[in-house]
């Protein structure tokens, strides 16, 4: 008989002791799947005085008073005793160099978002100039006022684009329609669809 030998690797769990008094405490804990059984329902075993919902194995497992309940590596509970919890685990205290990495990596996550974020407002704003580079100045007859309107609304989509984006041209050219904006494919070449000035009447 061959025999492989293995060791547990370290794992930390959060534990909550049931004291009999401090049902409130271990539902929040467990996330509702905790409850204390009432003195009239103990006939049969009256040592277990509460009971813990362990989703792993689909099934309540009665708690004795003094027991802790433990959330494990995937999100189960069960109950262990004092002196069993004792022997296999120790007490980790959080020091502040713990807080200091847990607190510098949750910065380091919340700034790449941002960096994120403003790297695509930014290439937006970016496109958006090319594209009027391109189209030019407004037609002549073109009242400014109206012009640079469309331009802010612009420049408004590109730095908080609208949820729904206009893709096809039937979209665009509803978008046309609702707008009194008049197409005119053949007069510019751009990228714009219905917002180009060179592209409108």
């Amino acid at each position: 008989m061959t025999t492989t030998c293995y060791r547990k690797r370290p794992v930390e769990v959060d534990t909550v002791q049931w004291t009999g008094d401090n049902e409130a405490e271990l539902v929040e804990f467990t996330g509702h799947r905790f409850e204390a059984i009432p003195a009239a329902a103990r006939a049969e075993n009256p040592d277990v005085t509460a009971q813990v919902y362990d989703e792993l194995h689909d099934t309540w497992v009665g708690v004795k008073t003094g027991q802790h309940i433990v959330r494990g590596v995937k999100g189960e509970f069960y109950p262990i005793a004092e002196d069993v919890l004792a022997e296999t685990y120790e007490r980790v205290e959080p020091g502040p160099a713990a807080t200091e990495a847990t607190d510098a990596r949750t910065t380091t996550r919340v700034f790449a978002a941002l960096h994120r974020a403003a790297e695509q407002d930014v290439t937006r704003v970016i496109d958006l100039y090319e594209r009027w580079v391109k189209a030019g100045p407004p037609p002549i007859g073109t009242p400014m006022s109206r012009w640079w309107d469309k331009r802010l609304v612009e420049l408004h989509d590109a730095i908080l684009p609208p949820k729904t984006q206009l893709r096809t041209p039937d979209e665009l050219r509803e978008r046309a329609e609702t707008d009194d904006i008049t197409i005119h494919p053949a007069a510019c070449t751009c990228t714009y669809g219905a917002r180009c000035p060179n592209c409108r009447a």
